[in-house]
């Protein structure tokens, strides 16, 4: 992980081992091209990363994802 003007940016490996277990690389991929997360250089920003993820496991469609903030 990098740190630019206060953003924490990272790979897709490296995003989903800080966005919890039942997060993978591929799924961080996969929000770059259908929710747009930002990418430079092979890296995006955490942040933006969480945010999408947080949607994604509260959302009533797909998979059930189990939401267990106190394991963060």
């Amino acid at each position: 992980m990098i740190r630019v003007d206060g953003r924490e940016w990272g790979t897709p490996e490296q995003l989903a081992a800080r966005l919890g277990p039942d997060v993978t690389p591929g799924m961080v991929r996969r929000w770059r091209d259908r929710k747009g997360l930002t990418t430079v250089a092979g890296h995006s920003p955490l942040d933006e990363a969480a945010a999408i993820e947080l949607a994604t496991r509260t959302s009533t469609r797909g998979r059930p994802r189990r939401l267990d903030l106190a394991a963060a």
